[in-house]
């Protein structure tokens, strides 16, 4: 690993522990201001920072699978983004300078996370793929191949015969009536 990946997942490490704590304690008071038990407050926040993590980990999991459905997961996961920062900025100035200072640390988070998960991956060095030769294993020779005599072979002609055949012609009524069948 080198030295720079070392120090962006430590920084990506202290953005997540310091954004969920904020995330956290935001769900948890508004939980408690809409009138639930404070531990519904806690069990809200886990399930809505969580299902943001589980979402963006499917999503990308369906875009190495081929992409399969992926929309529909988004959705979810912005549905989820959307309640965190919702009370996130619920007690904020109203402001958008309040708000964006209310969402800074979960904004700042989630960016860098889409940054690092969005990245092509690295190829390995030529060097480090190829093995040495004594790490192989024996090397065996092949056999060799008999050369071969050109062989003739009888071309085919086929006749083609022309085909003449009238237009069919639409039936109307039969594609309006089953129109959006089957849909």
């Amino acid at each position: 690993m080198k030295l720079e990946d070392g120090v962006q997942t430590v920084i990506m490490l202290s953005m997540g522990v310091a954004a969920g704590a904020v995330s956290f304690t935001h769900v948890h008071d508004a939980t408690v201001l809409a009138g639930q038990p404070s531990w519904v407050g806690w069990v809200n926040a886990v399930t809505i920072e969580l299902m943001v993590i589980a979402l963006g980990l499917e999503v990308r999991r369906r875009r190495r699978n081929g992409g399969h459905k992926v929309k529909s997961v988004m959705a979810m996961m912005m549905f989820f983004i959307a309640l965190s920062l919702g009370a996130q900025v619920l007690d904020a100035e109203p402001t958008l300078v309040g708000w964006l200072a209310a969402s800074a640390s979960a904004l700042g988070f989630l960016t860098l996370v889409k940054v690092v998960l969005s990245r092509p991956a690295e190829k390995a060095p030529a060097e480090s793929v190829a093995a040495p030769a004594a790490s192989r294993g024996p090397v065996y020779a092949a056999a060799p191949v008999a050369s071969t005599a050109p062989v003739d072979v009888p071309s085919l002609q086929v006749e083609r015969q022309a085909v003449t055949a009238e237009p069919a012609q639409p039936d109307f009524a039969n594609a309006f009536a089953s129109f959006g069948k089957g849909r």
